[in-house]
């Protein structure tokens, strides 16, 4: 268990302290798109850990919705890939692209297992053709 003391803002992401995090980014203390040794950034873990909440929160601070960690994932590629249907549809709502591949090549819909996942995936690719 990390000491109180040692905890950063991805620490307090990960526990879902959305308290703590949004007065943080409010006071200014951290910008919403810092990003860890991974390029992951405070969306990432929101996403990857399934707080919708804390999610919303971030969006609604200017959180960058396309930004790529290290492996260039994004936020979406981690919603889908922890199947968080809720997510997924929050973070498209809020103009993520769903179109950006990671280093890898794959898009959101080809890292989930879950057709909910990559129906609403597809289906929102094929609305903005």
């Amino acid at each position: 268990l990390t000491r109180e003391e040692d905890k950063n803002i991805f620490d307090y992401c990960r526990e879902n302290d959305v308290d703590y995090v949004t007065k943080a980014i409010q006071s200014k203390k951290v910008d919403v798109n810092v990003t860890d040794e991974e390029g992951r950034a405070l969306l990432h873990w929101a996403c990857d850990r399934g707080h919708k909440e804390l999610v919303s929160v971030l969006l609604q601070h200017a959180a960058d919705v396309n930004s790529q960690d290290g492996e260039g994932q994004t936020a979406l590629h981690y919603a889908a890939a922890c199947e968080f249907l809720d997510i997924v549809e929050l973070l498209l709502k809020s103009g993520a692209d769903p179109a950006l591949r990671d280093q890898e090549g794959c898009l959101p819909e080809e890292v989930t297992d879950c057709k909910t996942i990559t129906a609403a995936l597809q289906q929102h690719m094929a609305g903005k053709a």
